[in-house]
């Protein structure tokens, strides 16, 4: 499994990707006014708007001539306090309540409800992407309306969980259900970047260990920029064996037909609405079911085989190089799938190698089981070597060590296979077989590691 994109990945193996990673378990959206507004605002009128037009909606509720207002180059937030500011001082109120009616006036202006056939097609594409967490900017509740029952909505001061089964939308500006709560001002900013601040940890840890595909953004918010930075830098030496990327999915009108890499590292998936990337994808995971179906099929089949241990099966995994170590490429890449069933054969082979190599002048018989001790040794790597297979693998060898020798009562052709190799063991896994025969008194197989 590719734990990431390659540098210039093409929009196929970034639809494959994403399929993956949800399959996974780790893929997350983060989702910007855009998404709302692709839902929304398909009819004769637009209902979802934008921060800019959100704030100018709010400000004729509340009273404020917005224009006169605007500052070139200000940011929403301080657009904001500078409105609680001015409806302060001409209302003679403090600037706490100016600011409490802001958040009550954005609440009640977020009102927005899908309509068919919106509300249906928009659904269905939640439910084939299968996030496993959605963060959003948005106050509205226009996701949980698409996930209704398979959601549970979350505010800035609750923890990022949920029960089994159920996607966490946290809402890392707040929901207008509880307005009290909205980030918006510059004042409620610079609370949230606090030392230690939950939200912004908690974030920057969930991008970092999750596929993150941000839908109706454009990475303007200072919170995601700063998770971004925290979770590239401040955890930059975290790493881990799960697919992990931030893939946008950037609105243009122009769209360009392959996807690249901003300057931060960032897939750029560049489309001309939203909805024609979740139909891309859509179409893209008929095949990829039908791919991950047939791989499923395959490993059940060797699933079985394992499981059933047919004299026929053992037979062929001992003299079958070829085909033994295809089952050993298998299993290493699905271990998880794999090793229980495996385990259990495994023993029932080495019982018949044993006895194979037990039968008077069958010297060459050690010379097989020392090539299926040392295919198993060398099929994983050492940090996703199944624990279990260590300690078989260890009391085998050290067995076969006590005949590895070129004297009488020797087999000449498993040391030949011993010399020609052990160099191909990692150093990690000697020192793992070294600390299995210090624990057991392996004097056999400590014997035969010497020196390398």
């Amino acid at each position: 499994m590719a734990t990431t994109l390659s540098k210039e990945p093409s929009r196929a193996e970034v639809l494959e990707f994403v399929f993956a990673s949800s399959r996974y378990g780790n893929l997350g959206l983060f989702v910007g006014a855009g998404f709302s507004k692709a839902v929304l605002n398909g009819g004769e009128e637009d209902i979802a708007l934008s921060w800019g037009d959100l704030l100018e909606a709010t400000a004729e509720k509340m009273k404020i001539e917005y224009a006169p207002l605007k500052q070139e180059g200000a940011s929403y937030p301080a657009m904001a306090s500078v409105l609680c500011k001015v409806h302060s001082e001409t209302n003679h109120i403090p600037f706490n309540e100016s600011a409490a009616l802001l958040k009550r006036t954005l609440g009640a202006a977020t009102a927005w409800y899908p309509a068919e056939p919106e509300r249906s097609e928009f659904a269905q594409y939640l439910q084939a992407l299968a996030p496993s967490w959605i963060v959003t900017t948005n106050y509205d509740q226009v996701l949980e309306c698409l996930l209704s029952g398979k959601s549970v909505s979350l505010g800035p001061n609750d923890a990022f969980s949920s029960s089994k089964g159920v996607i966490p939308i946290f809402h890392l500006h707040g929901t207008r259900t509880a307005p009290e709560d909205i980030i918006i001002t510059q004042e409620d900013y610079v609370a949230l970047f606090r030392p230690a601040e939950y939200r912004q940890i908690r974030l920057a840890l969930t991008m970092k260990e999750s596929t993150t595909c941000l839908l109706g953004y454009g990475l303007g918010d200072v919170n995601v920029l700063t998770a971004l930075d925290w979770s590239n830098n401040v955890y930059e030496k975290e790493h881990g064996n799960y697919p992990h990327e931030v893939i946008q999915v950037w609105r243009t009108a122009d769209p360009s037909p392959d996807p690249y890499r901003s300057q931060d590292g960032i897939v750029i998936v560049e489309v001309s609405e939203i909805s024609e990337f979740c139909k891309e994808y859509l179409d893209a995971t008929v095949a990829l079911k039908e791919k991950r179906r047939l791989r499923h099929a395959e490993l059940k089949r060797i699933v079985d085989l394992l499981a059933a241990s047919e004299p026929a099966t053992i037979e062929r995994f001992i003299d079958d190089d070829s085909w033994r170590r295809k089952v050993l490429r298998v299993l290493a890449k699905f271990s998880v799938d794999l090793v229980r069933e495996f385990e259990s054969f495994l023993e029932i082979c080495f019982k018949e190698t044993c006895q194979r190599s037990g039968k008077n002048g069958a010297f060459e018989e050690y010379a097989t089981d020392l090539h299926i001790t040392l295919d198993i040794l060398t099929a994983f790597p050492y940090k996703s070597f199944p624990p279990a297979l260590f300690p078989l693998a260890a009391i085998n060898l050290d067995r076969l060590a006590s005949y590895i020798g070129t004297g009488k009562g020797y087999s000449w052709a498993a040391n030949d296979t011993w010399n020609a190799r052990k160099g191909d063991l990692p150093e990690e896994t000697v020192a793992e077989l070294r600390a299995i025969a210090r624990q057991y008194h392996y004097s056999n197989l400590r014997s035969l590691l010497r020196g390398l």
